[in-house]
């Protein structure tokens, strides 16, 4: 069996390093892929390049987001996803690298186990591959979704292959998000199933340059973080029944929300504030937040009655 794989990219304003992750994918040494580049309607020589890769190998696919999708990397990601025709699935970053047998040996792990999508450790690098320094490993577990969702394990947007069939009737990227977009979708996934092969080894390089610092504590990323733990904290109370560690997990979240609320004040963030405590609110189990007012409300009415019979 050959099966045909789709790598699903988005890109935008990426001329100085789009090359060399086109390049990583030409060399691969399983060839049965296709290439979807979706331009988000870059203002630089992106395009230019990505139509010179095309003309070149027909496995390559450029597009250009239609003007009635959303602007982002995630409507340009579920775009792809409706123009591909591969029966694996790979999305990829347009700065990021892949090794020369990424897919070749993800492929043959799909192919002999039964298991509906297989996971690999990647790397960040600075400039070359060889200038690397944090290892992305963690991806093996006996619980996968409690671990995801506390970050003990990170699957990111280039670690999986998926199985078309295990994605195709569900919702894909969220595309109102701007961060955290990998891990809310993962998360929906791991719900739906948690039958992956977790391979331990580097098989892809994540590129930290400028614009990945950039805009990290921006209102938006934060906008965006807070909406993001929203949607997965209302994914996990919709499956709470499935033996997750409720109270945990509520410390969790609430504790990340006091940490955004902090920073939301530090850089007068008004509108954030107010959805990081409507977080807050929605990590408080009612039950416990209506006993708490109550012992509350005892406690000052014995105060009371004691300062009256003073």
């Amino acid at each position: 069996m050959n099966p045909l794989v789709s790598i699903i990219i988005p890109t935008y304003n990426r001329v100085s390093v789009i090359k060399e992750t086109l390049d990583s994918i030409a060399n691969q040494t399983y060839n049965n892929w296709e290439c979807i580049i979706v331009d988000d309607g870059s203002t630089d020589a992106t395009f230019s390049i990505l139509q010179s890769y095309e003309n070149k190998d027909k496995r390559f696919k450029c597009l250009k987001r239609p003007e009635k999708k959303k602007k982002g990397a995630n409507a340009c990601r579920n775009y792809g996803f409706e123009k591909s025709k591969g029966e694996y699935i790979q999305w990829f970053d347009s700065d990021d690298i892949m090794h020369p047998n990424k897919i070749e040996k993800k492929v043959n792990i799909l192919l002999n186990n039964d298991v509906d999508f297989v996971v690999c450790s990647g790397i960040e690098f600075i400039n070359t591959i060889d200038n690397n320094f944090t290892l992305w490993n963690k991806t093996i577990s006996e619980t996968p979704v409690f671990d995801h969702i506390i970050g003990n394990i990170s699957l990111h947007t280039n670690g999986p292959l998926f199985k078309r069939k295990t994605i195709e009737n569900s919702e894909l990227f969220n595309e109102f998000l701007m961060r955290k977009q990998e891990w809310e979708y993962y998360t929906r996934l791991l719900f739906q199933t948690k039958n992956y092969y977790a391979i331990d080894e580097i098989l892809y390089y994540f590129r930290i340059h400028q614009n990945s610092i950039n805009g990290l504590n921006t209102i938006s990323s934060l906008k965006s973080k807070v909406k993001a733990n929203r949607l997965v904290f209302k994914t996990i109370k919709k499956n709470k029944n499935l033996g997750l560690d409720m109270i945990f997990l509520r410390r969790h979240f609430l504790h990340k929300y006091i940490g955004y609320f902090k920073l939301s004040l530090k850089n007068k963030m008004f509108i954030t504030n107010f959805n990081t405590i409507s977080g807050i609110f929605e990590c408080v189990d009612s039950k416990q937040l209506v006993r708490s007012l109550n012992n509350i409300l005892n406690k000052t009415s014995v105060l009371f009655k004691n300062s009256l019979n003073k």
